[in-house]
């Protein structure tokens, strides 16, 4: 007969299934607690908040200068493209005021640029040292760090190799001094005017700019829009064959691009179709070099309208469905639902009713989801006018 087990033995197997429990218990705790993994996509940077005014030596920071700085000295690789400087200025004159930037506001910038991390910072002083804190903005979780240098371009620097040995970890280089076009206060007051609508004001100030500093592109291209606005065609043609000639003098590919991009506009709206479209293949071209997938979205929506205008249905199309896949790439709904509007509207004129539904409908459901206030009225009467079609076959 079986030896009945000891008390002993009852002891040592509660124990065991105890500190089993512990661990067990121990595991799922920490898996709650520990930070997720951040998904792929699009990271924005918000213009740093000057507290403290500079004095380390003549520069004149600002808050979009040191953001453009930041951006530049970031390397987060493939799976986080990063907003440039124009975008975020674009997206952030959406809210009311960005000096103190609310938790619903990051939700608000989040949902209109499609970013899964927003970096939030300000400089200040602290002990005789410049101190930049920094917070990383996430869909699930916000985490803030401080660090201190001896100057603002050093603090910009560590706060970049740190966030990037964050996210892009094998990325093993040293950050690379980057001088920004929006040091120019000059610059900051005409985009601040052009927002505005001063357009004259604007012009004259980004005139000066260039008249001082010829190889600043951003003041060029800024112009050049203005003078795009105003249709002063002549004197378009002579900014940017100028910028133009700089970038391919400087391989700055991703300025080329967007200055091909402009000068395409300015064909389109003097009836150089062919040369619009030519001017868009070289572009593409130049931002594909650099993986400028959102200028890319823009280069092929605008292909596609052209083809469009001209009776190249198909096309257009193959070119508004690309210009899809690259503001998806990014992450961008604003993109996403412009694009997806015209091609809705193609679809009508193909009397593909059904198919120009299901595309307004995923453009409606951008809008409505991520707050699009812009762009829903527009969507909204699209929309109707294809029910209306459907209605009436």
């Amino acid at each position: 007969m079986p030896q009945a087990p000891t008390s002993n033995t009852y002891k040592y197997f509660s124990a065991v299934i105890i500190l089993l429990l512990i661990g067990i218990g121990a595991y799922v705790y920490l898996s709650n607690i520990k930070p997720k993994p951040l998904a792929s996509g699009t990271v924005l940077v918000l213009p740093v908040k000057i507290v403290t005014p500079p004095t380390d030596g003549d520069t004149q920071w600002n808050a979009y200068a040191a953001m453009d700085v930041l951006i530049h000295q970031l390397t987060l690789g493939v799976s986080y493209p990063l907003l440039q400087a124009e975008d975020v200025i674009n997206i952030t004159s959406r809210l009311a005021q960005t000096d103190n930037v609310s938790p619903s506001d990051i939700n608000k910038i989040m949902a209109i640029s499609g970013a899964v991390l927003v970096i939030e910072s300000s400089v200040s002083m602290l002990n005789n040292q410049y101190q930049l804190s920094y917070t990383l903005h996430s869909q699930s979780q916000s985490d803030s760090t401080s660090i201190s240098a001896d100057s603002i371009n050093q603090a910009l620097a560590s706060a970049a190799k740190a966030i990037t040995h964050q996210l892009n970890p094998k990325h093993k280089q040293s950050v690379n001094d980057y001088h920004s076009q929006l040091h120019s206060t000059q610059l900051v007051q005409a985009i601040t005017l052009s927002q505005q609508g001063d357009l004259l004001g604007a012009e004259q100030l980004l005139s000066e700019v260039i008249q001082d500093a010829p190889n600043n592109l951003l003041a060029s291209r800024l112009l050049g829009n203005i003078q795009l606005q105003q249709q002063q065609f002549e004197q378009l043609n002579s900014t940017l064959t100028a910028a133009m000639g700089i970038a391919e003098h400087q391989n700055e590919y991703r300025e080329l691009a967007q200055l091909r991009l402009l000068l395409a506009q300015s064909y389109i709206e003097t009836n150089k179709i062919e040369q619009a479209l030519g001017v868009l293949n070289l572009a593409k071209t130049n931002a594909a070099k650099v993986k400028d997938w959102l200028t890319l979205g823009y280069i092929y929506h605008l292909a596609g309208t052209i083809n469009q205008r001209i009776g190249r249905n198909n096309d257009a199309r193959e070119q508004f469905k690309k210009a899809i896949e690259y503001h998806q790439m990014m992450g961008y709904p604003i993109g996403q639902s412009q694009t997806l509007n015209d091609l809705a509207e193609l679809e009508v004129v193909e009397f593909n009713y059904p198919q120009a539904y299901r595309l307004i409908n995923r453009s409606y459901e951008l809008v409505a989801h991520r707050g699009l206030d812009d762009l829903e009225n527009t969507t909204f009467k699209i929309m109707s006018n294809i029910e209306n079609k459907m209605q009436h076959r």
